[in-house]
């Protein structure tokens, strides 16, 4: 097959603009999902075609309405349009557009441009007005999970000096705090212990799961970086939870970790369910398959799981004397 000429060709920058995905959420979905194979230049810069930001938009309707990247990432063109024209018509006001929102992309791109910058002002600023400005699912979704992972990869990629990773985790961990600082939930609200296993020193995706949690109408005990499994037992336990969620970033694939998983699941009781998700948890799929433990690879996912876990506990009868 020909290649496209040159004029039909596309940059990455104008893949995000039409597409509303950033650079980063873009590659990261390439990488993992290869959701589309775009064309090189003899300098390696990336090309797409107008298929493939067609494809693209879909994806993004497609997630936009509540599922995984990873459940919709192998469909073709003719599924993809027909599950996205279902959202339209079951909820014409949805997110389907809410992901290609020009406001959201301007506090995305303003906090990785601080952090670029080295700004810690202009980064915790403008958090807060998009935490303030945005629904609370939309800011968690489509600012705080995508700018993690933006800086995360470009970290390892060495385009973001380690102090910048450092400043923007730092404010990005001062503003997840301000912002699950709810108003108390119901005496009657489902709990959840949240943190990470032993040897998991990365705990902002865990943090950012305590955010989803508590907007959810959870009861959230946080319980931050590397716990072993006895200890986040006896918190479930003491906090009267009968859900743990566990964030997995680095190392991936140790064999310690592996065995805190299934000691984790051993010990807790069985009612109680075992979340984990996070950008290493897929290296840990056929353990968690085995103690079954539920993976979730988005907040969206995790909010979804919650809602409807919530949901079916308030559809349980209550019981009583008589």
């Amino acid at each position: 097959m020909a290649a496209s000429p040159p004029s039909l060709l596309h940059s990455v920058r104008v893949v995000a603009r039409r597409t509303g995905l950033t650079p980063d959420l873009l590659r990261a979905w390439e990488k993992r999902y290869r959701v589309v194979e775009p064309m090189r230049t003899a300098g390696g810069q990336r090309n797409y075609t107008d298929a493939d930001i067609e494809r693209l938009r879909l994806l993004v309707r497609a997630t936009a309405g509540g599922r995984q990247i990873g459940q919709v990432a192998h469909l073709g063109k003719a599924e993809l349009e027909e599950l996205t024209a279902g959202d339209v018509r079951l909820a014409p006001e949805s997110a389907a557009t809410e992901a290609v929102d020009p406001a959201v992309s301007q506090y995305l791109d303003g906090a990785l441009t601080a952090a670029e910058h080295f700004d810690a002002t202009a980064l915790e600023a403008g958090l807060r007005t998009a935490a303030l400005r945005l629904p609370s699912d939309q800011v968690l979704d489509s600012v705080f999970g995508p700018l993690l992972l933006a800086i995360g990869t470009r970290w390892q990629a060495g385009e973001l000096p380690p102090a910048n990773g450092h400043l923007a985790t730092s404010i990005i961990r001062r503003v997840l705090t301000w912002m699950t600082d709810f108003p108390s939930v119901r005496e009657d609200a489902p709990a959840i212990v949240v943190g990470t296993p032993a040897l998991q020193m990365h705990d902002l995706g865990a943090m950012l799961a305590a955010t989803a949690a508590a907007g959810s109408g959870w009861r959230v005990t946080f319980l931050g970086a590397s716990l072993p499994a006895l200890e986040l037992a006896r918190a479930a336990r003491l906090a009267e939870a009968d859900t743990v969620a566990l964030s997995i970033v680095h190392p991936v694939d140790d064999a310690r970790v592996a065995s805190e998983l299934r000691e984790l699941r051993m010990i807790l009781p069985a009612h109680t369910a075992l979340l984990v998700g996070g950008a290493g948890a897929i290296a840990y799929a056929n353990v968690l398959n085995e103690i079954g433990a539920e993976r979730l690879d988005s907040i969206a996912a995790l909010r979804n799981w919650l809602r409807e876990r919530g949901a079916a506990r308030q559809r349980q009868p209550t019981t009583g004397a008589g």
